[in-house]
């Protein structure tokens, strides 16, 4: 288990640099489709369920490994960040406090690493019933709707539309909404089911439940879910045209709601960041072609530089000094003997 562990903390770790090159990246591409973004987001998961990644001479992360696995049976533990700062603050205190007592049966640094993977996995357990519990509650609330067609129903418990579920998805619409705000609200969940963005969210929390531990990644999370909005607002006014940019928006102010009960649950796509939604619906434009060029050389290079991990520079530990030379290598000092003939 620690092994595992340890495995999916440097992972975690890695996929950290990622996370915060896409977090500033969708500031740098405002004017790119917000699809886009989503790639990117795409980019963040892959990394995170890889189990192994290539090597490149092109990879911007400082290290591999940043936490070795020997670091549990070594005299001193360390960890190889690759940033100096960073290791000497940190194995200073790993040193001090984690080191192992000689004549001691107990490795203090396996005892961490042990209570550590124990709290990780109880963390899991708990995003996991949180998921289950979030959706049986919403399940109940609509368990009386009635249907309008197809797999759209009305309830009158919601203040808010949302879709719901997996394998068989559903449009939830407040009982009270008028017929004008129906017909965009519609037009975006079912651009949510061709989009699959259902199943999408569904993977970012089961995601981020396995590395929860990672505060850069509920971040990610949360602003993965708002891309997702307003990349489907985009793919709506794609569709129907510009005419539709006023009343889309008044409709998305209307259905909003103060209650986070629904969008809460990982499993249901509700009406969320209403008010950056609407500044982006009503100065949406179709982005020039030089700008999806860019955008799309920017995610190449995001997935070269910081999906792959930087060559592993092997020892050069075979040398031939010549006679009488002194040689200082990898901070030991070796003395060639004299030849004799």
């Amino acid at each position: 288990m620690e092994a595992v562990f340890l495995k999916l903390l440097n992972i975690s770790i890695n996929t950290s640099y990622l996370a915060l090159a896409v977090i500033f990246l969708r500031f740098v591409l405002k004017k790119a489709p917000k699809n886009l973004r989503c790639v990117l987001w795409g980019l963040v998961a892959l990394r995170l369920v890889l189990p192994f990644s290539l090597e490149s001479v092109l990879s911007l992360l400082p290290s591999a490994e940043p936490v070795p696995p020997g670091i549990l049976l070594a005299e001193t533990p360390e960890i190889q960040s690759g940033i100096p700062v960073v290791n000497h603050a940190i194995n200073q205190i790993l040193s001090e406090n984690l080191s192992p007592i000689p004549g001691n049966s107990v490795n203090p640094m396996q005892i961490a690493v042990f209570f550590a993977s124990i709290l990780w996995l109880a963390g899991i357990a708990i995003m996991l019933f949180y998921m289950l519990v979030s959706y049986l509650r919403l399940r109940k609330n609509v368990r009386e709707a009635i249907i309008l067609q197809d797999n759209v129903l009305l309830c009158d418990k919601i203040e808010m539309p949302f879709l719901l579920g997996i394998l068989r998805p559903k449009i939830y619409l407040p009982s009270a909404m008028n017929e004008t705000d129906l017909q965009y609200v519609l037009l975006h969940e079912k651009a949510h089911l061709k989009r699959k963005d259902h199943i999408w969210k569904l993977l970012g929390f089961l995601l981020l439940s396995v590395y929860w531990m990672n505060p850069i990644l509920w971040v990610s999370y949360w602003l993965f879910c708002r891309d997702i909005e307003l990349a489907c607002d985009e793919k709506v006014l794609k569709s129907c045209g510009p005419a539709i940019k006023k009343p889309y928006a008044q409709a998305l102010l209307r259905c909003s709601a103060p209650s986070k009960s629904t969008t809460a649950c990982p499993l249901s796509f509700g009406f969320i960041g209403v008010k950056s939604r609407i500044k982006n619906v009503l100065h949406y434009k179709k982005p020039p072609v030089w700008i999806v060029l860019l955008a799309v050389a920017v995610c190449i290079a995001a997935a070269v530089c910081l999906l792959t991990d930087p060559v592993k520079r092997e020892e050069n530990n075979v040398f031939s000094p010549q006679k009488g030379e002194i040689l200082i290598q990898h901070d030991m000092l070796y003395i060639s003997p004299p030849y004799f003939s």
